[in-house]
């Protein structure tokens, strides 16, 4: 007899149980405890195997006491390496088979399960899938456009969803009553019935298969056939089947794959667009100060003001002096007064203005309409005026451009200051009231002593002022406005500006919206220059005037300007006065004071039009014509001036220098088609110089046109490149998911196949890597974009380097010169004003060629980032540029227009040559 010996656990063991037990947690074996073994559920696929036959009888697997010691895994190993007899043991594969499948389906439901609870409950709670969540779907631009493509209900959860628009965020965001909509119900239905019919053919596919597999079989002895794939094919069929299966609205599991990583894409980007610009540290995306993106542009002169400064000055000293009233010593007495037009429910309102009034106030007061300034007189007589204020002495209209641009009613202000500072000047009052007592009024008591002027008057006490004192004058009025004018201009510029800032709507719009900001810099910029140009100009003149000059047009309409306001008329080559039209009552004084203070007025103005003879002498003027009309034109603007402004964004010059070539070129497209009916209607009249004035239209005209089509180029295309080139990116990117929403049964057909390794194969692999791209383009056209920036000006920035020495090698003009702020200094460079106006353009379209070869890395980035992974991008390349049609549509069209604006110049000659021969 043998005594078998029973192992027993040392006493090293107990030890270490005991420590073990007594010293930690155990944390392990309790969560390994969590995990499901699915213990029964492989104890009753054993029991099945055995009944036929693919375990043997009384496997350990189907005794009830090794119950959960075993897994699935296990049995499913176990009864595969008992497949064995081909086509006579068929049932044993079919078994095999459909327990592999459910085996497969099984897992996949737990998969799908996990998904579920991450992107729902644990998104909130693990960092990592927050990095896929976007913050404000609500107004986010790509969730906003998948919910008008797609309407999915609460899925993309954008204000367009109606139950999402309930909240406060979405305010001023519109709705549809019914969602999905009727189309988006209707193309739900249309998908719904292709993925039923997808499905229909995989099952014909799948037919086909098994057909091939039996008589395979039979032929080759083996199961199933040579290319059968044990492992791949069976999962390869429940994948194809489980992509085709309708699920809601309409949509198979593939659709809603590709919606999801569509969606969780889009918030990768937008999460790291919040990130880019949190990161930044500075009130816009480039990190820049403000100086850099607000241009520095010229100062315009205030001539029109001036002069008619000096006429509305002598006009109230000729009323206060020759129209005495009957209840005072006085005259009338002249104001300048605000005056808001009546409404169909409030009456018109006057309020005097005082030195110091401040032009917010007259905003307000005008309702934020054009703040109306009238010279004249407030009295209940004048109840056919409103507000009772009788002009006088003209008026002035600030049309207010831009009004509702923060920072841009600053430069109204300095206008409005200076408006009122020139009317209130000591030297200005004195210069009206002697012009009006030397030249008409000597004899009445209030010109006993001549009124004081700090300027040396220039002339006899008892004449009309000289040249030096208009020199002087407009100096130092100039001098003043300049200093206001550049000091808020560097107020503006070197202060931050909500105008300019990355503000939270923005923000909110998430990736979609990243090229919306490059718009503010442009539309600032442009609401600068248009401030800067929409300098005030008087509306009317003194009413005497007015009243001559429509006298005048009504018995002769082909009356010269220079003679408007004069009381003398030529018709049919005799001369006749006007005396007998000054006895209007409604001019305030008989008519012998009427006819004086006409021709005092008439007077003043022709000395003041002769800017020749009362503006600062230009030393050394060119004899050129043509220069002299160009540096008319654009010298006292910040157009050759553009390359001084070097530390300024790229995009904000480009926006700054359109817009003043827009402003520009309209005028020269009014003045050519002035100067053409001027030259056809009384050409003969003037003899040579009348060819001259009718010839230089259709040259001013041309250039004009090439202006208008340039400015438009780079107020409206360059500055708006970025938005351009992203809004056409993200258009793609939803084209793309359309694209890829209708090919995803074809792609889940791709996965039938028998043989080959892998499980998608080379068919079905490319689909994996486009729903990849979908994920991964959003934040690669981030990319594209930053880069793009960083491009556009490293290069603008080298060419400004360069420019002024190549233009100097090629025409030795040298275009510092330009900067120098002195338009004599410009007139009297080594080249005409042609040439520094084409070099600047020639600048400028260098530039847009830099702009336009920079922003292409928007598209190109992405899809060279994309060919890393193998993949075939070509579904994101067979798009046209659309900078080139916008380019089509917009240059060539405001080219077009600009000539047809032109044509009516052509008319009107037509029309004068008419009129001229029916005359004769």
């Amino acid at each position: 007899m043998t005594i078998e010996k029973t192992s027993s656990p040392s006493g090293m063991a107990i030890a270490k149980s005991v420590a073990a037990y007594t010293l930690l947690p155990g944390f392990w074996s309790r969560l390994v405890g969590f995990v499901p073994r699915f213990g029964m559920i492989a104890y009753f696929m054993a029991i099945i195997f055995e009944s036929i036959k693919l375990l043997p009888a009384g496997h350990s697997f189907t005794k009830v006491s090794q119950m959960g010691q075993f897994r699935i895994r296990d049995v499913m190993a176990t009864a595969a390496n008992n497949l064995h007899g081909g086509f006579k043991n068929s049932d044993h594969y079919i078994v095999f088979a459909m327990f592999l499948i459910g085996t497969i389906l099984l897992v996949l439901q737990f998969i799908f399960l996990f998904f579920m609870i991450a992107t729902q409950t644990a998104q909130a709670a693990v960092p990592f899938f927050g990095l896929f969540v976007t913050a404000y779907p609500q107004t986010d631009i790509a969730h906003l456009m998948m919910d008008r493509v797609f309407g999915i209900p609460q899925f993309f959860n954008s204000c367009f969803d109606p139950a999402i628009n309930t909240s406060a965020v979405c305010a001023g965001y519109y709705a549809s009553s019914t969602f999905p909509t009727p189309i988006q119900e209707a193309m739900q239905e249309l998908f719904r019935f292709y993925s039923m019919g997808i499905l229909a053919v995989g099952a014909f596919v799948v037919f086909y298969y098994i057909i091939a597999m039996i008589l395979e079989t039979a032929n080759t002895g083996v199961p199933f056939g040579k290319r059968f794939q044990s492992i791949y094919t069976p999962i390869r069929l429940v994948i194809a089947v489980l992509l085709l299966l309708p699920l809601a609205y309409g949509y198979n599991t593939g659709q809603y794959i590709v919606l999801l990583s569509a969606k969780w894409g889009s918030g990768l980007a937008t999460n790291a667009w919040l990130a880019f610009n949190e990161r930044i540290g500075s009130d816009n995306p480039m990190g820049m100060e403000p100086q850099q993106l607000v241009g520095d542009p010229k100062v315009n002169n205030i001539d029109d003001i001036i002069n008619f400064m000096y006429v509305a000055q002598t006009c109230k000293a000729a009323y206060l002096l020759g129209v005495p009233q009957a209840n005072s010593n006085n005259g009338v007495q002249i104001q300048p007064y605000l005056v808001k037009a009546a409404s169909t429910t409030n009456p018109a309102v006057a309020q005097q203005l005082a030195n110091g009034t401040t032009f917010d106030s007259a905003l307000i007061f005008s309702s934020r309409g054009d703040v109306r300034i009238v010279f004249g007189e407030k009295d209940p007589a004048h109840k056919k005026y409103p507000a009772e204020v009788k002009p006088y002495c003209g008026e002035i209209t600030m049309p207010a451009l831009s009004k509702g641009v923060n920072g841009i009613t600053d430069i109204y202000n300095v206008y409005f200051k200076n408006i009122l500072d020139i009317w209130y000047a000591p030297d200005m009052q004195g210069y009206g009231r002697r012009m009006a007592c030397n030249l008409k009024f000597s004899g009445v008591a209030g010109c006993a002593s001549p009124a004081a002027v700090g300027v040396a008057w220039d002339a006899p006490a008892t004449h009309a002022a000289g040249q030096e004192f208009y020199i002087t004058t407009r100096q130092n009025f100039q001098a003043n406005y300049t200093a206001q004018m550049d000091s808020q201009i560097n107020t503006m510029r070197y202060t931050s500006n909500p105008e300019l800032a990355m503000d939270a709507k923005i923000m909110q719009a998430g990736w979609g919206g990243a090229g919306l900001w490059f718009n503010k810099v442009m539309s600032f910029n442009g609401a600068m220059v248009d401030a800067l140009s929409a300098v005030p100009v008087p509306t009317q003149m003194p009413m005497v005037m007015e009243h001559v000059a429509d006298k005048k047009r009504q018995n002769n309409p082909n009356l010269p300007q220079k003679d408007k306001y004069s009381l003398s008329m030529s018709s049919g080559g005799k001369s006749e006065s006007m005396d007998k039209f000054m006895d209007d009552g409604s001019l305030g004084g008989s008519k012998e004071q009427n006819i004086k203070i006409a021709e005092l007025l008439n007077a003043t103005y022709g000395h003041v039009q002769n800017t020749e003879a009362t503006s600062k002498p230009r030393t050394g003027n060119t004899d050129s014509q043509v220069k002299n009309f160009v540096t008319l034109l654009f010298g006292q603007t910040g157009i050759f001036d553009f390359r001084a402004n070097s530390e300024v964004f790229p995009l904000a010059k480009l926006a700054m220098l359109g817009r003043e070539i827009i402003n520009k070129t309209v005028i020269m497209i009014a003045t050519s088609t002035v100067m053409s009916g001027v030259g056809g209607v009384i050409g003969a009249e003037l003899g040579p110089v009348g060819d001259v004035v009718k010839n230089f239209g259709p040259g001013l005209r041309t250039f004009a046109t090439m202006g208008f089509s340039i400015g438009i180029l780079l107020y409206y295309v360059v500055p708006l490149m970025p938005f351009i080139y992203f809004f056409f990116a993200v258009g793609r990117w939803v084209k793309s998911i359309f694209e890829a929403m209708v090919a995803i049964p074809l792609w889940a057909l791709a996965h039938l196949r028998l043989g080959g390794e892998g499980l998608p194969g080379p068919a079905a692999g490319q689909g994996y890597f486009l729903i990849l791209e979908i994920f991964l383009r959003p934040i690669l056209t981030l990319f594209g974009m930053l880069v793009s920036i960083g491009s556009f000006m490293a290069l603008t920035y080298g060419m400004e380097s360069v420019f002024n020495l190549a233009v100097t090698n090629a025409g030795g003009f040298d275009m510092t010169t330009i900067s120098s702020g002195a338009v004599d200094n410009f007139a009297n460079s080594m080249r005409d004003g042609v040439d520094a106006l084409f070099y600047t353009v020639i600048y400028a379209i260098l530039v847009y060629m830099i702009a336009t070869s920079s922003f292409k890395l928007i598209d190109l980035i992405p899809n060279a980032v994309m060919r890393w992974g193998g993949t075939n991008t070509a579904s994101f390349n067979d798009q046209t540029e659309p900078i080139d049609q916008v380019n089509y549509n917009l240059v060539y069209k405001a080219d077009a227009m600009a000539r047809d604006v032109s044509g009516i110049s052509n008319n009107f000659d037509d029309a004068a040559r008419l009129r001229q021969g029916l005359q004769k």
